[in-house]
């Protein structure tokens, strides 16, 4: 049985949260471990590290944690404690999973931030959430899809929600990987190498790609349900789009690999240009 495993990354200010997670991974591993043959492991550094000596702690939780196959990060009011190469411990393990995912499309990222106001008089909390925004801009640039929540309980349902989709989407990447070793000196697979799983094409249906203005959003996702349900592969960004994807790369590859392009016309597609963003979710527009 294959076995994937997802580190979460946080300061301390959300120990509910990192909860959270584990307990939904644990959960989604009992419902899922058997149809799809594949368990799920919370990575902790408080449950996979141990005491060692390095260039200093966050370099001794960096070897001990290994690879993994989902990054959770989750941020509030701290960015956390420097280390000797990074902003922080949470800021560390984020670079080191971006830069490994730009050479090998793994691991996933998914990265949450929670708006729940909160008051403070301390400089150094102050200075903690500057150092938070300032990471969410950077973010923002490298083009990476985030999430936004107000409380643990819509968090919980968000990641649940994500990280079910997350596995489906990596399982059927391992069974495409399989298919393309199986058919060595056959056809090649129209598919590129570098495809995500979020643009592996279904031989079975074909795909459709659906682009719209966003006061349109409500029309095109009941067209997105009905294509569904009548066995064809449709793409919309609400709705195959997962925090930490690098929406434009993904919107880009599932344009390549559709086998038809619907657009939608309505009143306000003449008044709408170029692409608008809301809590950090694009929505194609023409």
């Amino acid at each position: 049985m294959a076995k994937l495993k997802v580190f979460i990354a946080s300061p301390g200010d959300v120990k509910e949260e990192r909860e959270i997670v584990s307990h939904v991974v644990q959960e989604i591993s009992r419902m899922f471990s058997e149809t799809l043959r594949t368990e799920l492991e919370p990575v902790l550094w408080e449950t996979h590290g141990w005491p060692d000596v390095g260039d200093d702690s966050q370099d001794v939780i960096n070897k001990e944690i290994g690879e993994y196959d989902v990054l959770v990060g989750i941020m509030w009011q701290r960015f956390g404690t420097p280390t000797k190469r990074a902003g922080s411990g949470t800021g560390e393990e984020f670079e080191r999973a971006y830069n490994y995912f730009k050479k090998y499309q793994r691991p996933k990222i998914m990265f949450y931030f929670r708006n729940t106001p909160f008051y403070t008089t301390e400089i150094a909390g102050i200075n903690q959430f500057r150092k938070v925004i300032r990471f969410r801009k950077n973010l923002e640039q490298l083009g990476v899809l985030f999430w936004e929540y107000d409380t643990p309980l819509e968090f919980e349902r968000n990641v649940r929600e994500h990280l079910i989709r997350q596995v489906f989407q990596l399982t059927e990447s391992k069974k495409n990987t399989i298919k393309r070793s199986k058919a060595k000196g056959k056809r090649k697979p129209s598919i590129s190498p570098s495809a995500t799983p979020a643009t592996i094409a279904y031989k079975e249906s074909p795909r459709i790609f659906l682009s719209y203005v966003s006061p349109d959003r409500p029309l095109v996702e009941r067209v997105y349900s009905a294509l569904k349900a009548a066995g064809f592969n449709p793409w919309i960004d609400t709705k195959d789009l997962l925090p930490g994807q690098l929406w434009k790369d993904e919107i880009s590859q599932a344009i390549s690999y559709s086998d038809f392009f619907i657009v939608f016309i309505s009143k306000h597609t003449v008044k709408r240009r170029g692409s608008s963003t809301k809590k950090s979710q694009p929505l194609l527009t023409h």
